[in-house]
């Protein structure tokens, strides 16, 4: 490699997939402009983009993930419990990125809900959609983590949205709030691995079951799939989410002859990659997923119908599941009312409306950052 070209550090946060999937556009582009990319992740997140980039240096980060309770009571207590070992890892992001510097050279860091790794060095950027964090808590709680996160935005050089301005926000006054922080913001627009269209053509009734987030809800909701596959009859694909133990695109037989009782209409994997989960995703009649931003953000663009389920515990997804439905682009449905009979009834009976945002190149928003990093480096 030319050792002129920018050397860029990208690093998920390890909570769920979401983080790690919307940066791999991130470095397709980068890759693209001739950047050398370092990728610094750890867990779950990190398999999964070795899998998707295994000839890019890799690095571990800290980790520390944040848990929630399923009951909104608590999550405020939850949150302030844990909030010790979430300073220490922005202590020891920081401590951490500084070795990293010196090791690679880097000429910038772009972090995803990393809130401790930045440096004065180098260009440091932060990728969030959460510019006000839905607590459960009521607004004035709402607000105070507002400013708490706004102080630490303060601490990097850009911050990039990866979302729209105006009607066609995906996460409505998530991304879109009324008070912006005092830092350089792009929007990128919607940040989506998949780099191709799909048919419009699908099959009457195959069903896609995406599963996706941290444990333990991941499990929960795979118990609750499975439970319901056992009483279905139909086509279907289940996707578990679990990139850790993934073995490539084959279905997983032993747990395929569980959940289908001698049946032969559906499929089972702990993990696709971005090309197979696309193919599995224009097979699909319905999909069934959370209302996780990263998953919102990848399948709605490629208008297919969805039903959502949110986690429990989690205000922000219960928000995105809501803002969908009162949008019309995907109906919400409860976990604790979760069967796929239900599901099938709830997206027959939902007057679906295309979500078609404007569209948006990497190049044209992130193109000036990296023409300021090149002019730096030169």
């Amino acid at each position: 490699m030319n050792s002129s070209w920018p050397r860029v550090l990208v690093a998920p946060l390890n909570w769920g997939l979401g983080h790690a999937t919307r940066c791999i556009p991130i470095i397709n582009w980068l890759l693209e402009q001739n950047c050398q990319v370092i990728i610094g992740v750890n867990g779950r997140s990190g398999k999964l983009l070795q899998q998707e980039f295994p000839d890019l240096p890799f690095v571990e980060t800290p980790g520390t993930e944040v848990r929630y309770s399923q009951n909104k009571a608590l999550l405020l207590l939850l949150l302030l419990w844990q909030m010790p070992s979430l300073l220490k890892q922005i202590r020891d992001e920081k401590k951490w990125l500084a070795t990293q510097i010196a090791q690679w050279k880097l000429n910038a860091v772009i972090a995803d809900n990393r809130y401790g790794l930045n440096h004065p060095g180098i260009s440091s950027v932060l990728i969030t959609h959460q510019l006000l964090i839905k607590t459960g808590q009521g607004i004035w709680v709402d607000r105070l983590l507002q400013q708490i996160v706004y102080r630490l935005v303060k601490k990097f050089d850009e911050l990039w949205v990866p979302d729209h301005k105006g009607n066609w926000a995906l996460a409505g006054e998530l991304s879109n709030p009324i008070q912006l922080p005092a830092t350089t913001i792009r929007y990128t627009g919607i940040l989506n691995r998949f780099n191709r269209s799909i048919s419009a053509g699908t099959p009457a009734t195959h069903i896609l079951l995406l599963i996706s987030g941290p444990e333990p809800q991941r499990e929960i909701f795979e118990a609750l799939i499975v439970r319901s596959l056992s009483n279905y009859t139909g086509s279907f694909t289940l996707v578990k989410g679990r990139p850790e133990i993934f073995q490539g695109s084959t279905g997983d037989t032993g747990d395929l002859l569980r959940l289908l009782y001698g049946k032969s209409s559906g499929s089972v994997h702990e993990h696709l990659n971005s090309e197979d989960l696309l193919a599995e995703i224009e097979k699909a009649s319905l999909i069934i997923c959370r209302s996780g931003y990263t998953s919102l953000m990848e399948l709605l663009p490629l208008q297919k119908k969805l039903v959502c389920v949110p986690t429990p515990g989690q205000p922000e997804q219960e928000y995105l599941a809501s803002y969908c439905q009162q949008k019309g682009w995907a109906p919400l449905l409860a976990q604790k009312h979760f069967s796929i009979k239900n599901a099938i009834v709830m997206a027959e009976h939902f007057s679906y409306h295309p979500y078609t945002p404007p569209s948006l190149t990497l190049q044209q928003t992130l193109g000036p950052w990296l023409k300021t990093i090149q002019g730096k480096n030169n």
